[in-house]
């Protein structure tokens, strides 16, 4: 990937929505293997791309050992796709029918069930120095502390509105962050396989399953990076605020 600049020592990358499509992981994992970069993973590894246990099994062995492809550290965040599957694996039969709506693998289930005990230890959101990543979205003006104690932590990772709109409102929770980069939420049509922002966040969900761009964002240096299959892959620095904002449809994506 001669056309991507390669990431130091340290660098913090998160990566968005996957969907199975280890074909694209691989491109990531050409690029930053033995960078020693820090990968964090936001959620919705799974589902409708058809090659969920080869990225399961990739990415559970980067967090166990990332050392193994010369990666600082790896993190994997919870989805609501994960969250799903769970459901599927531990509930009544109505939670299996909604994850194979959602576009669930039911050739791979056996496989994927024993990873079981893995997903359920995924977190749903962290933070590094002043920015905080989360696969979904946070209630506008309160820490997502306040869900998950209560034992809600499926309505972050479905959030959208009115997120989407406001932004975190980091200001009147936790002043000391300044971004949230999330995933979740492709855009359609206008902006389609792009990131975009919203207030004090950015979304890097390119819908990787059907536009065949996976989006990671090096946050220690403020670029941007489009892996696709072909030899197209490309990087781009910008500032936050010349990213396109959130214009298009969101509407027809289940997450």
């Amino acid at each position: 990937m001669d056309n991507l600049p390669t990431p130091s020592p340290g660098d913090v990358i998160a990566v968005g929505d996957i969907h199975a499509r280890y074909d694209l992981l691989e491109r990531l994992l050409d690029h930053v293997r033995g960078t020693q970069a820090v990968i964090i993973f936001l959620g919705d590894i799974i589902d409708r791309g058809g090659q969920d246990i080869q990225v399961v099994e990739t990415i559970r062995k980067l967090t166990e050992d990332p050392e193994s492809e010369g990666l600082s550290n790896v993190f994997c965040l919870m989805g609501n796709h994960e969250d799903m599957l769970i459901d599927a694996m531990t509930g009544p039969m109505a939670q299996t029918l909604l994850w194979l709506h959602n576009g669930g693998n039911f050739d791979q289930y056996d496989v994927l069930s024993e990873h079981l005990e893995w997903f359920e230890q995924l977190p749903i959101y962290m933070t590094i120095d002043e920015t905080l990543f989360i696969h979904g979205g946070l209630v506008p003006g309160h820490d997502p502390l306040e869900l998950i104690e209560k034992g809600q932590a499926s309505k972050l990772l479905w959030m959208r509105s009115p997120f989407l709109e406001t932004g975190p409102r980091f200001e009147e929770w936790n002043p000391n962050l300044k971004q949230v980069i999330f995933g979740h939420t492709p855009k359609f049509d206008v902006g389609e396989g792009l990131p975009y922002t919203i207030p004090d966040g950015i979304c890097i969900d390119s819908g990787a399953y059907f536009t065949n761009v996976l989006t990671a964002y090096n946050v220690t240096t403020g670029t941007f990076y489009s892996y696709t299959t072909n030899d197209e892959s490309t990087a781009a620095v910008r500032h936050k605020r010349t990213v396109p904002s959130l214009t298009g449809s969101t509407d027809s994506c289940d997450g």
